[in-house]
C-alpha cells in the first residue's frame, strides 16, 4: 500500500510539472516579439505618442517663423526671387505708418491702418505694402482735413534694400474697379496674390 502511495505522489508530482513546463512554455511564446522578452520592462518601451512628441514634425514650432518674416526658401533661385504674399507683423505696420506720416504733407502722426486693409509681400527681394488709414485720438484739425477725400483712399508703398518705406501710389477716389492692379508700381503677380487689394474693410 505504502508502494502504491508512493507511485501515485511521484506520478502526481511528474503531471505537475508537465503542466509547469507547459504552462511556462506557453508564456514564453505568447511574450515573443514583445518588450519584455528582451529584458526591459513594459513602462520602459517608448510609446507612439512620446516618439512623436521627441521629433518634431512638420507644422511644429520647430519650422514656424515670425510673423512678418519669410522662412528661407529652399528651393531655386526661380522661386526665391519671385512674388509672395506676406503676414505683416506689428513691427512692418508701424514702420509702414511712421513713414508715411514723415513724407506726408501736412506730416501725420495720428494715424493707424484700418483693420483688414493691410497688404504686404515681396517679389525679387523688393517689399511691399498697401493700406488704408484712419486717425487716432488726438489727432489736429489739419490731420483730420489731409484724411479727407483722396486722403483715406489706399496707398501704396515700396521699400527697397537699404531704405526705407516710400509712399508711391495712391488709388485715389473714386477707385480704380481694377484695385492694385491698376497701381503700376506695385507688381501684377503680387496685385494677383494680394486679390487686387479688394479688402472687404
Amino acid at each position: 500500500m505504502a508502494h502504491r502511495n508512493r507511485s501515485l505522489s511521484r506520478a502526481a508530482a511528474l503531471g505537475v510539472a508537465a503542466a509547469a513546463m507547459t504552462l511556462l512554455a506557453g508564456c514564453t511564446q505568447s511574450d515573443d516579439g514583445d518588450s519584455s522578452a528582451h529584458g526591459s520592462s513594459p513602462s520602459a518601451a517608448q510609446s507612439p505618442s512620446s516618439s512623436a512628441a521627441a521629433s518634431p514634425s512638420p507644422g511644429t514650432s520647430a519650422g514656424r517663423t515670425t510673423a512678418g518674416s519669410p522662412a528661407k526658401s529652399t528651393g531655386s533661385p526661380a522661386e526665391s526671387t519671385g512674388c509672395r504674399s506676406l503676414l505683416a507683423s506689428p513691427a512692418v505696420k508701424a514702420s509702414v505708418t511712421t513713414d508715411y506720416g514723415r513724407q506726408a504733407q501736412p506730416r501725420l502722426s495720428h494715424i493707424t491702418p484700418v483693420k483688414g486693409t493691410f497688404y504686404y509681400g515681396s517679389c525679387d527681394g523688393v517689399r511691399y505694402a498697401g493700406t488704408r488709414f484712419q486717425l487716432t485720438p488726438g489727432s489736429t484739425e489739419a490731420e483730420q482735413v489731409a484724411l479727407q477725400d483722396d486722403g483715406a483712399a489706399m496707398k501704396y508703398f515700396v521699400e527697397r534694400p537699404g531704405t526705407g518705406w516710400q509712399y508711391v501710389a495712391s488709388a485715389g477716389l473714386p477707385a480704380d474697379p481694377r484695385g492694385c492692379a491698376a497701381i503700376t508700381q506695385i507688381p501684377s503677380r503680387l496685385a494677383t496674390l494680394w486679390n487686387d487689394c479688394r479688402s472687404m474693410a
